[in-house]
């Protein structure tokens, strides 16, 4: 039992519950003892438990009450009075049923004749029910509490990939990647019995499966999202204005000063002779940011800003879980979620006093491109203003859990360098005035901040006819791109960059890395390949499915036609 007090974190019934074990054992120890004569000290770590398991005997009442039946409940009901808030309320055969085994389980619960339980101030109030109890003093979370209590969807076919909050992402999510092969809902009729699918299926072979998912697949309509047209046919100089404003004052803020104070002083105790240095990156800080964006923060611990590695190894886990304990311990922290999974190991955590939200992570790679990025934006401002409008358009296509904001920064500065209004990220790279390269492994992270003047290249005065003409050329290009052949790539910055070859024209640090590393090299056989410009091995769209693919190809479409017809 003694583990659970040196735990980090444990939730405070589960204490009260082992400390109330511990502090009855020892009792009947010392009875024991005391019935055969003998005498047993108890020591006082033992005491001291005792103690404090009686301090927070006292305390219990004051815990809060949740029947489980309770939070479902609410659930429900808010769902049904959504539905009913409808014109055309539609049941099938699987609600009927499942409606039915709610109102059977319910007759059920209630013919059980459970405790009614109330709070000493209601009790008088409850008198109409005769089996009526006190509730022990114990608090019954308020109603209105439950409002701030929402669900998560999880895929158990996904590794428990999260699919969103509501239930139409959860259907979407089903709809994309667990399609049904056969689309006529009767073939499979529910059993009466146990409202269980019928298992008389027809076998098929894993060929013959994935054959039906891409039929079933291509068979569903895709169609534009209603705030999508509205933010493609409304005027949008409003909304670009306001965002403009509020990510442009979000690059530099007073509290990510105090952020970084704060992390330095929480840090440095633990790695002691080890220099601390925080680097701040991410879209608050490239210009494309709003109010709900995290902070991405890089904390190079010992000099580490150098090192790369494609997996996290056992020194930078190990790091990750020192970390872990001190944002645990913290008052100035709330810690939110460890990602030790993740490609990049992340920390998501909230600086309390500024309400700021914080990804903490221990690879330098992320503020190297957000450098980069800032010098893009800064060169020719046309690009941010790409960026921040595609960014709304991806979040309103639901997009954006498998393509990025930085995914689609990438894509934008592909076209401008198809356009000759960017140059490519090799040019820069090896520009003859550059000093010294720097390195994370085998990758060049630093570039020539050379003016658009002096590489002939015209700078794109933004206006709203001008930018929706870019935006809605952008949108033809990526809805016409042949993703089967070619790949998007910054680095080269020129058309048709055939997938087939792209390894044969890799610069050699790229060649000597991936020979030693095979495992490591970039990921060609995805449905969509976009290259990160600096770590050259990553394609940074692998997670797209085919499905995702199209649907991101027919929003393009329909958003582009829905452009011209405004400019």
């Amino acid at each position: 039992m003694n583990n659970w007090f040196n735990k980090a974190i444990y939730d405070n019934a589960e204490r009260l519950y082992y400390e109330a074990i511990d502090a009855g054992k020892l009792e009947r120890d010392i009875c024991k003892s005391t019935c055969t004569g003998h005498i047993i000290t108890a020591p006082k770590k033992i005491k001291k438990r005792k103690a404090m398991a009686e301090n927070q005997q006292q305390q219990q009442k004051k815990l809060l009450y949740l029947n489980p039946l309770t939070l479902e409940a609410n659930f429900f009901l808010e769902t049904l009075e959504e539905v009913n808030r409808q014109n055309q309320l539609q049941l099938d055969p699987h609600l009927t049923h499942l409606l039915e085994r709610i109102v059977v389980g319910i007759e059920t619960f209630l013919d059980k004749k459970p405790t009614y339980i109330v709070s000493k101030a209601a009790q008088q109030v409850s008198q109409e029910h005769p089996n009526t109890t006190d509730a022990g003093g114990l608090t019954f979370v308020p109603p209105h509490e439950l409002l701030k209590i929402k669900r998560t969807f999880n895929c158990t076919a996904c590794t428990h990939r999260i699919v969103g909050t509501t239930i139409v992402k959860a259907v979407a999510h089903l709809a994309e990647q667990h399609p049904n092969p056969n689309s006529n809902a009767n073939s499979y009729p529910l059993s009466a019995q146990n409202g269980n699918i019928n298992d008389q299926r027809p076998t098929m072979t894993k060929q013959e499966k994935k054959r039906a998912e891409v039929e079933a697949r291509t068979k569903l309509s895709v169609n534009l999202p209603k705030k999508v047209k509205a933010l493609a046919l409304d005027d949008m100089s409003d909304m670009l204005r306001d965002k403009y404003q509020i990510a442009d004052k979000l690059k530099v803020l007073p509290q990510y000063d105090d952020i970084e104070e704060d992390l330095c002083k929480l840090i440095a105790p633990a790695f002691v002779n080890k220099p601390i240095r925080i680097y701040k990156f991410g879209s608050r800080i490239t210009g494309i940011g709003t109010r709900s964006s995290d902070l991405d923060v890089f904390v190079d611990i010992g000099n580490s800003f150098h090192l790369f590695e494609h997996r996290a190894g056992k020194n930078t886990i190990a790091k990750l879980r020192v970390l872990r304990g001190l944002f645990v311990d913290s008052d100035e922290w709330r810690i939110i979620n460890v990602i030790e999974q993740a490609r990049v190991p992340i920390i998501k955590t909230c600086h309390l006093s500024s309400g700021i939200e914080c990804d903490i992570c221990l690879n330098s790679l992320g503020f190297c491109n957000t450098t980069l990025l800032k010098y893009i934006f800064e060169t020719q401002p046309l690009t941010q203003y790409m960026c921040i409008f595609l960014k709304t358009w991806l979040e309103r296509c639901r997009l954006t859990e498998q393509i990025t904001t930085y995914s689609m920064a990438l894509m934008v500065i592909y076209y401008l360098q198809i356009r000759q209004l960017l140059p490519s990220i090799a040019l820069l790279q090896q520009w003859e005035s550059m000093s010294a390269k720097q390195f994370v492994g085998p990758w060049i992270t630093n570039f020539q901040q050379t003016s658009l003047n002096e590489l002939g290249m015209q700078h794109i005065e933004v206006t709203m006819p001008v930018l929706k003409e870019y935006l809605k050329d952008l949108l033809k290009f990526y809805a016409t791109f042949n993703y089967e052949r070619n790949m998007v790539c910054p680095y080269f910055g020129k058309k048709h960059i055939f997938i087939s070859r792209i390894e044969k024209e890799m610069p050699k640090r790229y060649a000597d890395y991936a020979n030693q590393n095979p495992e490591c090299a970039l990921q060609l056989r995805k449905p969509m390949v976009v290259q990160d410009p600096i770590q050259l091995n990553h394609n940074v769209t692998k997670a797209v499915t085919k499905y995702a693919l199209q649907k991101f190809i027919d929003y393009c479409e329909q958003t582009a036609s829905l452009l011209c017809g405004t400019i």
